[in-house]
């Protein structure tokens, strides 16, 4: 028997798949945006280069090029600056909420969260970082600090309650800048008040990088290179040459001078003194770096990506394209995430690659919510502020809808045209628009109108093909903030809409499967179960669950309906907001959300909620919503932003994406949708090493399968349910005692004990 266990592990290693994200585990997604670099800093084992806010690394030996984040190496999101010293080999990041990290020359990162966490009532920002033999020097808002960077440690605080634009040692003499004054004063001596420095007659507001023991640079709106000199009285005095009319942001010594980058324009570079000027042709427009202690290669970081300056071989990251990702929908039947930003373009995810396929021709901004053809995964519609509705199909083109094809009417505004078409597809293939509007002139006749099923697959529409019937459903004139729903999960065609600007209505009308003209409900405030008024000021969004009732969110909290309670004759209409039991003896229970901003709301494949507030963080809870089940922020999550803008679910799979102003987040959550058969079932990891700390996944389940674990011998040891289609073993028997190695059947049978059968197999090795 030991022999045969033995072969099955064997075997089982041989053809073990790749490895998959454990349950609760974390992904970032990073975004490089190759127009906004702002540093390239080569170390002796690595090329770091930040864009936007996000930081990337290059391994020069093995060319593994890897985001850094929260996930892995850093301690923070949302980086700021980095600054790279040569002669130690450390980086500083700095991030904006003034938290410091340092990359040591082996890779292992030091937290520095001295400022980020004092207790000011001043700001704290970071405005610049300096080296100096033994030091580093960080310029803030309210002084300057020091830090040892033999151990790492804080060696100065000074509170001046003036914001510092630079501090740096410049031979024996400390130099401050601030917006209205340079400042200097002995290196040596402690600084308790500002006034204990001089105040010369020079350049304020400059960024100041030391050359040499009596040289620097002044990085200002133009950027200079300054000789001091000290007098026998000590006192300084200084003579600036100008260099190049610009504000150099990145300053960097190199084998045979250093380096001057002008983001987006030129890079120059100098001899070993600062001197004879010129322009570094082979990095174009690009940012670079070249270590001192190098060869002399120039790494430059643009558009395409990362490459060695005059090569057009380049390591871009598999990241998102663009910045500040918000809207997120998922293409069930192309299995793709598709995210959108009003202020870029579109991006797809497939699990593994991001890919840009933003049409060409199309706006790389105004572009906000994205509609799937449900009968065809190669076509969607996405809505745009200036050009109307946009059809697409394999990433092209295919047509645009707009006033001279449709019934939408051009409204002009100060500087430009707008249309700002909202838009939803019925469970019938017909596409429903409402065109917000900014003013009455010319009027728009008809805000609502429906492209049916048929014509949607033209390629060429004329306006008369569109229905316009009679729906009066107010006037928005914020297309961003309106929620435009059409059920499909109950036996009725419901439309409901509101345009989420201030204490505007809910109108609902029930369609029956029909385009037709009809009167919509409207409403004002609700009733809840309780009998007590449920009002609004705005309704932030509108998500039908697997059971056909629909979640609004609002600034004051969460409220649940039936809308075809709404339209069933002899029926109340009310809506329900859910309570959670205190559990305290007491019998009370708390609403849901009561008073917090509910910005989305997401269903899992267990119909579990996912809520995201403005201010509170995300939320997992029960389908009901009588069960806070997981509640994510950014003291217990990798979360770097409490406001969380959009949710989305996975439908063929656990993860949940997660859109923030700090970027997109991915969540591997413990259920995913429930299967049809016991045909699909796996279990990951499996095997099962001993280094591996975490449960084992079971996916491919049953809805509300019942899980049993059993040992070689047939003995049951545990017994499991499942969470939509997806259940976790921890390894461990029901009295909580770590399983032995070996072989272990996963029996699987739905609720009422019918069909159970061995599914699958995991194996254990201690």
């Amino acid at each position: 028997m030991a022999k045969t266990i033995i072969t099955l592990l064997v075997t089982m290693l041989a053809l073990s798949a790749s490895a998959q994200h454990a349950v609760g585990d974390w992904n970032i997604h990073t975004s490089f945006v190759g127009n906004k670099i702002g540093t390239v800093a080569e170390s002796d084992q690595w090329v770091y280069y930040l864009a936007g806010t996000d930081l990337f690394r290059l391994d020069k030996d093995s060319e593994e090029n890897e985001a850094l984040s929260r996930i892995n190496d850093l301690s923070d999101m949302v980086i700021s600056q980095i600054h790279y010293n040569s002669d130690k080999d450390y980086l500083v990041i700095i991030y904006t909420n003034s938290n410091i990290d340092i990359i040591k020359s082996n890779g292992s990162v030091v937290n520095m969260p001295e400022i980020k966490d004092a207790v000011l009532t001043s700001s704290k920002a970071i405005n610049d970082v300096t080296f100096a033999p033994g030091l580093i020097y960080v310029a803030t808002d309210f002084g300057y600090v020091s830090i040892d960077d033999s151990k790492f440690v804080v060696k100065e605080s000074h509170l001046y309650n003036k914001p510092l634009t630079s501090v740096a040692q410049v031979g024996d003499m400390l130099l401050l800048s601030s917006k209205d004054n340079f400042y200097s004063g002995r290196a040596d001596e402690y600084h308790e008040m500002l006034s204990s420095f001089d105040v010369q007659d020079f350049k304020a507001n400059c960024r100041i990088k030391p050359i040499d023991e009596n040289t620097f640079f002044c990085a200002e709106d133009t950027t200079y290179r300054v000789t001091m000199t000290i007098d026998a009285d000590g006192q300084a005095s200084f003579n600036p040459h100008r260099l190049i009319d610009a504000k150099v942001t990145v300053i960097q010594k190199t084998v045979d001078g250093y380096l001057l980058m002008v983001p987006n324009k030129r890079c120059f570079k100098t001899d070993d003194h600062g001197h004879n000027l010129s322009i570094l042709e082979e990095a174009g427009n690009e940012m670079c770096s070249a270590h001192p202690d190098g060869d002399g290669t120039i790494w430059a970081a643009g558009l395409n990506g990362l490459h060695k300056a005059g090569s057009e071989s380049y390591y871009k990251p598999n990241a998102l394209s663009f910045a500040n990702p918000y809207w997120v929908t998922y293409n069930k039947q192309s299995d793709l995430l598709y995210v959108s930003s009003t202020t870029a373009g579109i991006n797809t995810y497939d699990g593994i690659k991001w890919s840009d396929v933003t049409p060409e021709g199309a706006p790389r901004s105004g572009l906000f919510w994205i509609e799937f053809m449900p009968d065809d995964p190669s076509t969607y519609f996405i809505s745009t502020w200036q050009y109307g509705l946009l059809k697409v199909v394999d990433n092209q083109i295919a047509l645009t809808y707009n006033s001279s094809n449709s019934p939408m009417v051009n409204q002009q505004t100060t500087n430009y045209v707008v249309m700002h078409p909202i838009t939803s597809i019925d469970r019938k293939g017909n596409l429903w628009l409402i065109q917000t509007y900014k003013k009455n002139d010319p009027p728009i006749e008809h805000t609502v109108m429906v492209l049916p099923a048929d014509k949607t697959k033209l390629n060429q529409v004329t306006a008369s093909d569109w229905i316009t019937p009679t729906i009066d459903v107010g006037r928005s004139t914020d297309e961003q903030q309106a929620r435009f729903l059409s059920t499909k999960n109950s036996n009725y065609d419901i439309k409901i809409y509101t345009d989420g600007n201030q204490m505007t209505p809910l109108y609902m009308w029930n369609s029956n499967g029909e385009i037709q003209s009809t009167k919509p409900l409207s409403f004002d405030s609700f009733s809840d179960q309780d009998g007590e008024i449920v009002s609004w000021t705005n309704i932030k969004c509108l998500t039908e669950d697997l059971n056909g009732n629909v979640w609004m969110g609002s600034t004051e909290g969460i409220c649940v309906f039936n809308p075809a309670l709404a339209f069933k004759e002899g029926s109340t209409f009310y809506v329900t907001r859910p309570k959670i039991p205190r559990n305290d003896g007491t019998g009370y229970a708390d609403r849901l959300m009561d008073g917090i901003q509910v910005n989305c709301v997401a269903v899992d494949g267990a119909n579990r909620k996912w809520i995201g507030t403005n201010t509170s963080g995300l939320f997992l809870v029960s389908p009901n919503g009588d069960q806070i089940i997981r509640k994510f922020n950014t003291t217990n999550s990798p979360l770097a932003s409490n406001t969380i803008n959009q949710v989305c679910c996975n439908p063929n799979s656990n993860s949940v994406y997660v859109t923030t102003p700090a970027g997109l987040y991915e969540y591997f959550s413990d259920s995913s949708p429930a299967e049809s058969t016991y045909d699909n079932i796996y279990a990951y990891p499996n095997p099962v090493r001993p280094d591996y700390l975490g449960d084992v996944t079971i996916v491919g389940l049953m809805e509300n399968s019942l899980v049993k674990i059993a040992d070689a011998s047939g003995n049951v040891i545990r017994q499991l349910k499942s969470t939509g289609g997806m259940t976790t073993w921890d390894c461990c028997d029901q009295y909580g005692n770590a399983v032995k190695s070996g072989v272990y059947f996963v029996l699987c049978s739905r609720a009422n004990g019918s069909g159970e059968a061995v599914v699958s197999k995991i194996a254990v090795i201690r």
